[in-house]
Formats: C-alpha cells, structure tokens, sequence
C-alpha cells in the first residue's frame, strides 16, 4: 500500500514540476517578446500600459494621457482609442525632438517631461 501511494505521490510531483516549467518558459517568452520590439514601439506600449486610459473624470487629460493644451478640442467622451493611440504617437515624437540633443536618453526624458512632479523622485538622479 505504501509503495503504491509513493508511486502516485511522485508521479504526481513529476508531473505538476514540468507543467510548472513550461508555463514559466511560456511567461518569460511573451515577456521577453517587448525587447524584441523598437525602441519607439516599446515606450509606445509602456506608457499605454501604465498611463491607462482617461475619460471625462480626468480633465485635463484624454485619451492615454495627452494633456490638453490651449485650442486643442479633443473630448474624452468621443475620443476612441485609434484617435489615443496617435495622439500618444504624436506627443512621444515631439518630446523625444525636445530632447534630441541628449541622445540615447531623450526617450527616457521625454517620457517623464510631462510631469511637474515625477511620482517617484528616488529613481531620478540628482
């Protein structure tokens, strides 16, 4: 009877370790997929991702963050998310062409340039 329950017990831990596994190789793939991405495309997602999406609560801001500037007449309640889409497109290029002259980290500093206050100070170096 023992032999018979430690059979069951390891075949049973065998084969949860290896689904395990294989679903961690799954996770890591489609995590690893946006570094295969462009640079651009990448920030694109990102700031999507974690900007979320804003609706008439959030004035002044539409869409997936844009801030209303003077004269612009976007709504949030008729925005749609091809609309957001470019428009986040277009901010990211004018900030990143702001920013042109530091290289490598005017996609950073384009990302946080919208801030007056970053949410996170301590990741900012003085």
């Amino acid at each position: 009877m023992m032999r018979v329950f430690m059979a069951i017990l390891c075949s049973l831990w065998a084969v949860c370790s290896v689904s395990a596994q294989s679903n961690r190789q799954e996770g890591t793939d489609r995590q690893a997929a946006i570094y295969r991405l462009p640079l651009m495309e990448r920030a694109f997602l990102c700031t999507r991702h974690f900007e979320g999406w804003h609706d008439q609560s959030c004035y002044p801001y539409v869409g997936w963050g844009h801030r209303l500037q003077k004269g612009e007449s976007y709504s949030a309640r008729t925005m749609t998310k091809r609309q957001a889409d470019a428009l986040l497109r277009k901010d990211l290029r004018k900030f990143i062409g702001i920013f042109r002259n530091f290289g490598r980290d005017s996609l950073l500093l384009s990302e946080i340039s919208d801030n007056k206050i970053y949410p996170n100070q301590n990741i900012i170096p003085t």
